[in-house]
């Protein structure tokens, strides 16, 4: 009898067991049926967007990071390796110097459900083109010669050869607009604000003024599902702020910090330096239509007497690099300089004071030196301004707000200005040194007369699609350039951010602005 009770009991025991195993398994428990916790990035950024419509704006600058998570681009540029790669665009052809065919991708939407096609890139260049906003990167196109092939296909012209094109294309200042999309919102001016005609990988959600930009993940993206379900801007003007923000959790990347704080943060695992060399060029111009800087000795003392080493090590710490030519070191058509000229771009006071001597001024002068107030010109003025003294030319410095420092640049109104060339097609710096135009036309630059030799050449090397032959005129080009000094190169300024650990996918677009487009977290 107790065996056939101990059966029976062994029988339940084994119903039991399975039916809580069953059970189990049809029964997910709370842990593996919560939702993943929402992915959120937020971002200190140090001003306040100008429009959130690059077609609508002069300057796209500060707005350069929420740009690329907005709109796309018809290609893409891969900072590792300089090169373009597809987008939009699906593949590309040069039909000749001036005309190049793109192919695009069918399966494009904007924000607002709208499909991308041909006809909406013509529109973005049309727009660009006829607002005369951003004519250093839609001048360029011959309008009556862009052509719409077919919903997929289209032709665009530049009015002339241009080597360094796609730079420009794949830059957030010619991000895609859907045409549909802007027509349904009320016109291009409802774009500034709320934008729905973007086709980027993240959404507009709201804007408080001077406070913060929210962006959604854009669920319908072309290019897959994007990692942070939100990003969020908080907009904190002042740089150690946003470094104290960083530290205490209230946000995830600091763009553009205080350099003099990275160092204590650096040795903190919990964070990440970023540190990007660029193409970008901290520049004093000469204003040379003034009778003191119509004197190349003059010139070129002031660049013997500077001590260029030692300035970007103060300015600028490890987070850039001496240059010297008036492109950057990492230009496509920076060229080395060697002993076929006289290049001044190197310390050595003693030739300073003896060309100084030779001058109209030997016993030196003043003038006036404007800057937009930031630490790194701050500092490079205050450098300038004691380095100076030593030829006994006194240096006032002005500090001047962006506003009436473009107006000045633009009407010739200083007599040297520092400056941040970041466009990484060389043309757009040596724009500064064409003499045939006006400091307007130019936007600034150094008014100098190059000579018609000099003219020829540049002009050549833009007609130039050949690589190799069009950098061996480059390299003429900045020999003439380098040994007139119509303007200072006072090094190259590397793109820096701090951000937590974890987060990974960062790069540079081409102007050097911060692209969180394919950010995530590890």
């Amino acid at each position: 009898m107790k065996k056939i009770l101990a059966i029976v009991l062994a029988a339940i025991l084994l119903l039991a067991t399975a039916a809580c195993s069953n059970q189990t398994a049809s029964t997910p428990t709370p842990a593996a049926s919560a939702k993943p916790a929402a992915q959120k990035l937020t971002v200190a950024h140090k001003g306040n967007p100008t429009s959130l419509n690059h077609l609508t704006v002069s300057n796209v600058s500060v707005n350069g990071p929420l740009g690329h998570l907005l709109y796309d681009t018809l290609v893409n540029y891969d900072s590792e390796t300089d090169s373009f790669k597809p987008s939009i665009a699906t593949k590309w052809e040069q039909i000749d110097s001036t005309h190049v065919k793109f192919t695009l991708r069918n399966d494009v939407k904007a924000h607002d459900g709208s499909p991308i096609k041909a006809s909406d890139v013509l529109y973005t260049v049309t727009t660009g083109v006829n607002s005369g906003k951003l004519d250093n990167y839609y001048a360029r196109f011959k309008l009556e010669d862009c052509k719409v092939v077919d919903d997929y296909t289209i032709i665009l012209a530049t009015k002339t050869p241009d080597p360094y094109l796609f730079y420009t294309i794949a830059n957030n200042a010619m991000g895609i607009v859907s045409e549909a999309a802007v027509k349904k919102a009320g016109g291009l001016d409802s774009q500034t604000q709320k934008p729905s005609s973007g086709t980027g990988p993240y959404k507009f959600v709201s804007w408080d003024q001077g406070a913060k930009v929210v962006l959604a993940r854009n669920e319908n993206y072309w290019g897959g599902k994007p990692f942070f379900d939100t990003i969020e801007f908080r907009i904190i003007t002042d740089a150690s702020a946003r470094m104290i923000n960083l530290e205490s959790g209230d946000v995830n990347i600091v763009l553009d910090p205080d350099l003099n704080q990275i160092k204590t943060i650096a040795s903190n695992k919990k964070f990440q330096v970023q540190n990007f060399k660029t193409k970008n060029l901290n520049m004093a111009f000469f204003n040379t239509t003034k009778d003191i800087f119509s004197d190349v000795k003059v010139r070129q003392a002031i660049a013997l007497a500077l001590d260029y080493s030692q300035n970007a090590k103060v300015s600028m710490g490890e987070y850039g690099y001496v240059t010297d030519s008036v492109l950057a070191n990492l230009s496509p058509a920076y060229a080395k300089p060697d002993s076929s000229y006289t290049n001044y771009y190197h310390y050595d006071l003693a030739a300073a004071k003896k060309l100084l001597a030779e001058s109209k001024y030997p016993n030196g002068f003043s003038f006036t030196l404007k800057y937009m107030e930031n630490a790194i010109f701050t500092s490079l003025a205050q450098l300038i301004q004691n380095q100076l003294n030593q030829l006994n030319i006194k240096v006032t410095l002005q500090p001047t707000a962006s506003t009436v420092f473009y107006n000045d640049a633009a009407s010739g109104n200083f007599d040297m200005y520092l400056a941040a060339p970041s466009n990484p097609d060389p043309f757009a710096t040596l724009i500064f040194f064409d003499g045939r135009l006006t400091f307007k036309s130019a936007n600034g630059g150094s008014g100098w007369k190059g000579g018609d030799q000099f003219y020829a050449l540049l002009d050549k090397a833009k007609a130039t699609m050949d690589d190799k032959a069009r950098n061996e005129i480059m390299k003429q080009l900045q020999a003439t350039i380098n040994s007139n000094v119509p303007a200072l190169t006072l090094g190259s300024q590397n793109r820096v951010l701090v951000a937590d650990a974890n987060l990974t996918g960062i790069s540079l677009t081409p102007f050097a602005d911060i692209n969180l487009s394919k950010a995530s977290r590890k």
